[in-house]
């Protein structure tokens, strides 16, 4: 399904035959251009346009975008610069970006502005949709492990990614212990709006805000259960559960044995001979 940065929909344009919910924003002034990608593409993704750099950031920041697709001559500042900007940005440097270039010194340009890909034209309608479908199953490989390992995979994130990520789990960790922590703490900590701050960080974790405080409360407490000698009861205080009870059904959600089994697996065993 395409859509204009009014939304409003091109009804010409076939319905979607996958299960996909990733939006792709298409940015540049040739609007012939735009339709015949938006055509290519909305039968599988969701599609956005903005023929300039103001309403591709307004876009940006009111939806949730999953790749951006630019033009090298896009709106005000040009393609390549509108991915520095992005690539550069707390807010939108975890979303992929293609550049749509006239031919090698451009690639260069590109490249050097921090996009994924360089695509020259004439375009190659199976290249085009290969390189897409490459970077948003890349995108979900890190998201996915993310969800897994928490704070992992940061060495695979982009520089401005990987501050976001370390400030978030450096304050975090050391608020595990309130019970209050919650998103509107987090955002106002990280200088994000609520919505801001929602969108980025289940683009980056594939996680919610609350998603993320239980993981790292619950994966702190394995750590404890496995390195201290402490009582169940008091890491379950330790890492901010007000409940015994709900600590024990959050942990055996997350890690498919009881607190108290994973104190037994985890613990050294003495041998008698």
């Amino acid at each position: 399904m395409i859509a204009s940065a009014t939304h409003e929909l091109y009804p010409s344009i076939p319905q979607r035959d996958t299960a996909s919910h990733d939006t792709i924003l298409l940015v540049g002034s040739d609007r012939s251009e735009q339709d015949t990608l938006g055509r290519l593409l909305g039968e599988t993704y969701d599609v956005l346009t903005a023929q300039n750099e103001r309403t591709a950031l307004y876009l940006l920041e009111t939806r949730s975008i999953h790749l951006v697709i630019s033009n090298m001559d896009a709106g005000y500042a040009g393609g390549s610069k509108l991915c520095a900007q992005l690539k550069n940005s707390v807010h939108y440097a975890h979303i992929p970006v293609i550049l749509l270039i006239a031919g090698g010194s451009s690639r260069i340009k590109g490249l050097e502005s921090g996009a994924d890909a360089c695509i020259e034209r004439p375009l190659s309608r199976e290249y085009l949709k290969a390189q897409i479908k490459n970077l948003l199953i890349n995108r979900a490989r890190i998201k996915d492990y993310f969800a897994h390992s928490l704070y992992a995979h940061m060495n695979a994130c982009s520089k401005e990614n990987e501050k976001f990520l370390h400030k978030l789990n450096d304050f975090i960790s050391d608020n595990l212990r309130n019970i209050d922590l919650d998103v509107d703490t987090l955002a106002k900590r990280m200088n994000m709006s609520r919505p801001t701050f929602y969108r980025k960080l289940k683009c980056v974790s594939d996680l919610t805000p609350n998603e993320l405080i239980n993981v790292a409360r619950l994966n702190k407490a394995a750590e404890l259960i496995s390195t201290t000698g402490h009582k169940v009861c008091e890491i379950a205080k330790m890492v901010g559960f007000n409940s015994q009870s709900n600590f024990g059904k959050a942990f055996l959600k997350r890690f498919n044995v009881t607190p108290t089994e994973y104190q037994q697996l985890t613990s050294p065993t003495l041998y008698i001979v």
